[in-house]
């Protein structure tokens, strides 16, 4: 490759490097040709590209934010660029990899942060966002709901009692009377 050719590829990463959210880091030594064009449809489905990146060009793009990834650049590598979420194609990537063990999340850049590939792999498991947002819904809404039951609770103790007063208090009048009439 030319020296030429090698700047465009820095340049291009560079700017990949920046623009997305999420870079994942992957080994994929062992997969086939067939399968890794089977993961790259199935990340273009999500909005995702993945590559297959020399790791001296992809050090050189690194910002020095991402200096982390570093450690995680060794052997064969393919980086996954997400520009928003990054928990479907997570999801998606462990998914493969549960059936085809040669897939190996390395590192990656999530958020801002770099992770190694144990949590990479646990950051699939956190659920979308959107049921996490009805989970904190549900959470602050309980004491809410548990304050307006003890606030009902009280108007509705107070009618009880006094409904139950005034039965003792009718019945036991016409118990009276009527044991009179029989004396």
């Amino acid at each position: 490759m030319r020296k030429s050719e090698k700047a465009v590829i820095v340049e291009d990463l560079t700017v990949a490097m920046r623009e997305n959210a999420a870079i994942i880091l992957s080994d994929y030594r062992g997969l086939t040709v067939k399968e890794m064009s089977d993961l790259r449809r199935r990340l273009a489905a999500l909005g995702v590209s993945l590559r297959v990146v020399k790791n001296t060009l992809l050090r050189r793009s690194l910002t020095e934010d991402q200096q982390g990834l570093v450690e995680y650049l060794k052997g064969p590598m393919a980086a996954t660029f997400v520009p928003g979420d990054f928990g479907p194609v997570l999801r998606e990537m462990t998914a493969f990899a549960k059936t085809h063990k040669q897939l190996e999340f390395k590192g990656g850049w999530i958020e801002a942060r770099v992770f190694d590939g144990t949590q990479v792999a646990s950051l699939a498991d956190i659920p979308p966002r959107e049921q996490l947002l009805g989970m904190l819904v549900s959470v602050l809404n309980a004491p809410l709901s548990q304050l307006v039951g003890t606030l009902q609770a009280v108007p509705r103790d107070l009618v009880l009692t006094l409904m139950s007063l005034a039965e003792q208090r009718s019945g036991g009048g016409e118990a009276e009377a009527a044991a009179a009439p029989g004396a």
